[in-house]
């Protein structure tokens, strides 16, 4: 008789610890009023519309960005389900291979490859290197415009006295006088949306992330493209696409596509043949793609976790 294979444990949510205050509760409720009223809650609305589960436990970053994508109106530029474009956490493939995500998670630098690569422009603040400060600015920022910016935040819940270790979440507005946020925590199986304490949530961000060597942080993500650059590398994109994606080339749309190449999407090494071989690459691109071709080993490697190292743990 064959053993019985021994079952494994599973958990029905988490209480939220002391400090956390839920948004469904009634001071929860009261904050929001009040905040709502203030005009720092701005955000919110294109948020929650889009408010979703992560589908695997190491997908918080996935998870987290596409509510933000779809909040935005980026259009991917493929289809979802029949005949439908919509962002699903099996878009975000041109960074890292969707099965190393599910077993790691992502880091900070990963989540931005991933936004640039799908119609954003961000601006990405380590916790190390900022302050309290210039992270209140930033979030009262982006609560007070009408859904044109979101920001996310990467930080450690152990801070907040919750189970795991890395975590990502969007920002669903301020509370300027009580000086706190609410987190559209991802991992609703777990924790509810909630409040977190301003001070307490940049704490948070400060512990080293071991993927990465530096800190978690916080990032500003705006549309740049109503469709998706990523589409450029599509089996039937033309050039006129190509040199789109590559007009405004920097060192960050040269990470974006050198992790689109790691990734393996399916026509990138014949988009690399184009840019090294092709007569019509114009001039005025010539150097930038160039540069490219320098760099796109270095920024593979530098882009790829170490070994064994899980990144996130919801």
């Amino acid at each position: 008789m064959k053993p019985v294979p021994k079952a494994q444990p599973s958990f029905y949510k988490r209480p939220l610890p002391e400090g956390c205050i839920s948004f469904s509760s009634a001071d929860g409720r009261a904050i929001f009023r009040e905040a709502l009223s203030g005009g720092t809650m701005e955000g919110f609305f294109s948020l929650i519309e889009q408010f979703h589960t992560q589908a695997e436990p190491a997908f918080c970053g996935l998870g987290t960005l596409i509510m933000v994508l779809n909040a935005l109106a980026i259009d991917p530029g493929r289809a979802w389900k029949g005949p439908w474009r919509w962002y699903a956490e099996e878009h975000l493939d041109c960074c890292r291979p969707l099965d190393a995500v599910a077993r790691d998670g992502i880091t900070l630098t990963q989540f931005a490859c991933l936004a640039r690569c799908n119609g954003t422009r961000t601006n990405t603040h380590f916790a190390e290197s900022s302050s309290v400060e210039v992270f209140r600015k930033a979030i009262r920022d982006a609560t007070s415009r009408p859904g044109e910016t979101h920001l996310v935040v990467a930080y450690d819940r152990a801070t907040l006295g919750q189970t795991g270790s890395g975590h990502f979440s969007p920002i669903g507005g301020m509370h300027a006088d009580r000086d706190i946020v609410l987190l559209l925590d991802v991992a609703r199986f777990k924790y509810p949306p909630h409040w977190v304490p301003i001070e307490t949530l940049f704490r948070a961000m400060l512990p080293i992330d071991q993927a990465s060597g530096r800190s978690r942080g916080f990032m500003t993500i705006e549309r740049e493209h109503p469709v998706a650059p990523v589409t450029a590398l599509r089996d039937d994109a033309d050039w006129t696409e190509i040199e789109h994606f590559l007009r405004d080339l920097d060192g960050t749309d040269v990470l974006v596509l050198a992790g689109c190449l790691q990734a393996g999407v399916s026509p990138a090494p014949r988009l690399l043949e184009i840019l090294r071989g092709s007569g019509d690459v114009p001039a005025s691109l010539q150097g930038q793609v160039e540069r490219l071709r320098a760099q796109v080993s270095a920024l593979q490697d530098a882009s790829r976790p170490p070994s064994g190292v899980a990144t996130r743990d919801d």
